[in-house]
Parts: C-alpha cells; sequence; structure tokens
C-alpha cells in the first residue's frame, strides 16, 4: 500500500471509532487522543486526524438527528411540559433564556452555520450544545455535516500536525 500502510489503516479505523465515541460522551477526549497519538509516534498525523474528524462528524451527525426525529416523541414533550411546569429560579431562567436566543441564531440562515463553523472549529460555543440545537432547527442535514466535517478536519490536523512537529 506504500507509505499508507496497514499501521496508517488501522489508525485510522481505531481513530474514526474514537472520534464517534468522544462526539457522543464527551469525557472521552479528542484532543487528547490526537496528541497522545502524536506522543507515541504509531502513525502520522494525518491518518488521526481524518479519523477523528469523520469519526466525531458520524457522531454529532447521531446527536443531530437523535433531536430532529426525537422532536416527534410522546414521551419527550411529556417530559418537556413537566419540566417548564417545575419553578424556575433565576439560573435555570437565565439559561434557558439563553438556551433559547442561541436555538433562534441557529436556527437562522444568517448564523446558523456560522455558529456551527465556530463550535466545530474552535469549540465555542460547544459543539455537542450546537448539534443538538441544529438538531430542532430547520437546518439541512448536508450543510451540517458538511462544515462539521470541514471544521473538525481544520481542528484535528492543526493539533495533530503541531504535536507531530514537536518530535526532534
Amino acid at each position: 500500500m506504500g507509505s499508507f500502510g496497514w499501521p496508517a489503516v488501522l489508525a485510522l479505523l481505531a481513530s474514526v471509532g474514537f472520534g464517534v465515541l468522544s462526539a457522543i460522551f464527551p469525557l472521552a477526549n479528542a484532543e487528547a487522543f490526537v496528541v497522545m497519538s502524536q506522543m507515541s509516534a504509531a502513525a502520522g498525523a494525518l491518518p488521526i486526524a481524518i479519523g477523528v474528524g469523520v469519526g466525531q462528524t458520524i457522531g454529532k451527525l447521531t446527536l443531530f438527528l437523535g433531536v430532529r426525529r426525537g422532536k416527534q416523541s410522546r414521551l419527550l414533550h411529556r417530559q418537556r411540559d413537566r419540566i417548564r411546569a417545575r419553578p424556575a429560579g433565576p439560573v435555570r431562567q437565565r439559561f434557558r433564556r439563553d438556551v433559547r436566543r442561541l436555538l433562534q441564531l441557529v436556527g437562522t440562515k444568517r448564523w446558523g452555520l456560522p455558529i456551527v463553523a465556530l463550535a466545530a472549529v474552535i469549540g465555542i460555543p460547544p459543539l455537542y450544545a450546537v448539534a443538538l440545537l441544529a438538531g430542532a432547527t430547520k437546518m439541512k442535514l448536508a450543510w451540517f455535516a458538511a462544515v462539521v466535517l470541514l471544521g473538525r478536519l481544520s481542528r484535528f490536523v492543526l493539533v495533530a500536525q503541531g504535536v507531530h512537529g514537536l518530535h526532534f
């Protein structure tokens, strides 16, 4: 297979798997995985970065689609009504207001994709939250997927190349 041999293919596949895991369970940190993979020098920067970026995109699409399909769930509507019926303190009121505002922004044509891009590349706002919010809007799945993939690939290539470049 030339310079892109079996170790690179296995690293790519393992990275996709870890990317999916870390997209759904944020305690599994993707950046730490990329850094550690480069410190071990088991594989080059690109297979790891591409694998984690693709895996993260698959995981975020899972969250996006889960919300989009879950909006029709009767169980979800009952749970939401039960939560709304509880008295809300000032912290919960501010949180609800902020989430509503971010949901409005993510749902607009002007700000939706730029917010997704910022979240995918720099992590502010957190991509986990943005994926959930975007699933509740009318944002097109294909656009969401493309922006997340490009953003995550950019992020992880930069991290991997930076750490990989530290080897003397």
